[in-house]
């Protein structure tokens, strides 16, 4: 049985909703980081040790992760039904990323405008995480695909 072309269309506009909020996310953290007003006088406060330890823990991290978080991206704008997950993993990792960078609370002296971005990247995050909900119940109910009411009858019988 085919599913219908507006059922399709609903779901690729969820999902694309949802890996746009990520790029929206992680894109709200990164300039933050990188391109936000920063305060030189904090930053020279800073022994060599801390500025060493911000590009190892915080600034190199973000740049190696930019890679995956872009081709998760790409693949959650592409048309196949079942690429929900990476964007489901890219929000959890956004997430958990956000919470190591608001821990180095050294960063936000420096940094004023940070927590601002910080905030906005959650938000951002939560709005993909309601996107892909969305996008989750309506792959539901397309045929030859799990949904939510299948779960509970596997789980009473």
């Amino acid at each position: 049985m085919q599913e219908s072309m507006p059922s399709f269309a609903v779901r690729y506009v969820w999902r694309g909703l949802a890996a746009s909020m990520v790029a929206v996310a992680w894109g709200t953290l990164g300039y933050g980081l990188l391109f936000s007003r920063h305060d030189q006088q904090a930053w020279d406060d800073l022994e060599a040790g801390g500025r060493l330890a911000a590009n190892l823990t915080v600034y190199l991290p973000y740049l190696a992760l930019a890679l995956p978080v872009a081709v998760v991206v790409v693949l959650g704008l592409l048309p196949a039904p079942h690429l929900l997950s990476p964007l489901l993993a890219a929000t959890v990792g956004i997430a958990l990323f956000v919470w190591w960078v608001t821990a180095q609370g050294y960063l936000f002296d420096a940094q004023p405008r940070l927590a601002a971005c910080l905030v906005g990247s959650l938000t951002a995050d939560a709005g993909a995480v309601g996107a892909l909900t969305a996008a989750w119940v309506r792959a539901g109910r397309q045929p030859g695909t799990a949904s939510p009411r299948d779960a509970g009858q596997v789980a009473s019988n």
